[in-house]
């Protein structure tokens, strides 16, 4: 019944012009039915009888189209009418045009969330420090964050819509997009970006799927663990390099050992000269033993804020340095010369600091030649306080000077093990500086010397 009055509505004025059409027509005919025939009037009649007829059908038709429409609308919308005015208008295409004025309202409000989301999710995925980058199924770049692009090297390159071997001259990057697309599932591998230094990405792919499960493509996440990887490499330097210095000495002092138990003990020489090669070994194994716990001390100090600083004068340490060290001076009959300010005060912790002096100048005693020199200063300027020590010696290589301070490594293995060195006296110069809150560095060239330098921050 509802359904018919709304009908009636639509249709109602539509229908009128035409029934007044009609009526007039009859009444013009009816006061001409002197002059025009009867089959004339009838078939005027029939013509007017048809007119409205089709108006009503036409009509009709309209209205059940527009109210179809209406439903249709407040079902995909999900208009709730119980929870709005009614109209007050019985008509129902001002009816149709409100829920129309309704429908473009929510999608104007829909538009301008979807816009908010999609920028948060821009923001987001930009701010990531993990490169992500999208490819559709033919493997085409259809969206890469500015972590992707600088992780790979594309700032200066439109990768949008190209494929990624195109793009990225990279082949374990393209064999893992393709596995994850092809195998629909997650797909992980580590990839090495070639370049003037390596870097070492791990990659993440999943595949992307629409609402009919589809695939569309695959989302790559990129995470750069060059750190990591040299951190490990660094670990199994350092296992590998405590496992060789450790077995030297303890296989030296073995076979010494056994020598003596096999008879050599009966010639009071022989024995004598074991014994004292065997000492010889224990104090180097104790001397490495030593030097990996102070560095190990050092460590847990700067992390648990143990190492307390302090002003104090700086030469009266230095001055306490080379006394530690007269005896390799004296050996090799090296003249050492200091110059520091008696009134330059830093702030230090002075036994950590002598130790790191210490260990450069006998650093610097070892591959001196006999009867040259080590300088020692100490200079403040506007930004720091430098110590530099510097030798007349053989030098250092360059391929040698970006490793020198790593523990263990030896620019020339067979002088030092000679010169009784563990190879961690850099190395803990080093952490103690770092300690402090400075840097250390070195500048040397062959056949000249080398100059190492100790750089403290003010306060």
């Amino acid at each position: 019944m509802n359904h018919t009055r709304s009908i009636w509505r639509i249709y109602f004025p539509l229908l009128l012009p035409v029934v007044l059409l009609f009526l007039t027509v009859l009444s013009i005919t009816v006061l001409s039915s002197q002059v025009l025939s009867t089959s004339f009037i009838v078939i005027v009649v029939i013509l007017a009888v048809v007119a409205v007829v089709a108006t009503y059908l036409f009509t009709r038709r309209l209205a059940t189209s527009l109210m179809q429409i209406r439903a249709g609308v407040e079902r995909i919308t999900q208009i709730d009418d119980s929870g709005r005015a009614k109209a007050t208008s019985d008509d129902s295409i001002a009816s149709l045009a409100v829920t129309v004025n309704d429908v473009a309202r929510q999608l104007q409000e829909r538009a301008a969330e979807l816009a908010q989301r999609r920028q948060e999710h821009d923001t987001i995925v930009s701010s990531m420090i993990e490169g992500v980058l999208v490819v559709d199924a033919d493997e085409k770049l259809i969206s890469i964050n500015q972590a992707a692009v600088r992780l790979l090297g594309l700032e200066n390159a439109n990768v949008i819509g190209r494929t990624l071997q195109e793009t990225i001259r990279n082949s374990d990057l393209h064999r893992l997009v393709t596995k994850t697309l092809n195998l629909g599932t997650t797909v992980e591998g580590d990839i090495t970006l070639s370049g003037t230094e390596d870097r070492y990405l791990q990659v993440t792919g999943t595949m992307l799927r629409n609402a009919s499960r589809n695939t569309i493509g695959a989302l790559i996440v990129l995470n750069d663990i060059t750190r990591l990887h040299k951190l490990e490499q660094v670990r199994r330097d350092f296992v590998a390099n405590v496992s060789h210095e450790l077995k030297t000495p303890i296989t030296s002092i073995k076979g010494y050992i056994e020598t003596l138990l096999d008879g050599a003990f009966r010639d009071p020489d022989d024995a004598e000269r074991f014994l004292k090669i065997a000492a010889k070994q224990a104090n180097r194994l104790n001397a490495i033993i030593e030097d990996l716990l102070k560095l190990s001390r050092i460590e847990q100090g700067v992390e648990r804020g143990e190492i307390l600083l302090e002003q104090a004068a700086l030469k009266g340490l230095l001055t306490a340095a080379v006394s530690v060290c007269e005896t390799q001076i004296t050996a090799k009959n090296i003249h050492v010369s200091l110059s520091c300010p008696a009134d330059l005060i830093a702030r230090i912790n002075p036994p950590l600091l002598e130790q790191a002096v210490v260990n450069l100048i006998d650093n610097a005693a070892k591959y001196n030649d006999s009867g040259s020199a080590i300088e020692i200063a100490a200079i403040q300027d506007s930004n720091a306080i430098s110590i530099t020590v510097r030798d007349h010696g053989i030098g250092i290589a360059p391929e040698h000077l970006p490793r020198l301070f790593e523990r263990f490594y030896r620019v020339d293995k067979a002088r030092s093990r000679a010169e009784g060195g563990t190879g961690l006296g850099l190395a803990i110069a080093k952490h103690i500086v770092l300690a402090h809150g400075g840097t250390i560095s070195v500048d040397s060239r062959m056949g000249e010397g080398s100059t190492f330098t100790i750089s403290l921050p003010l306060r």
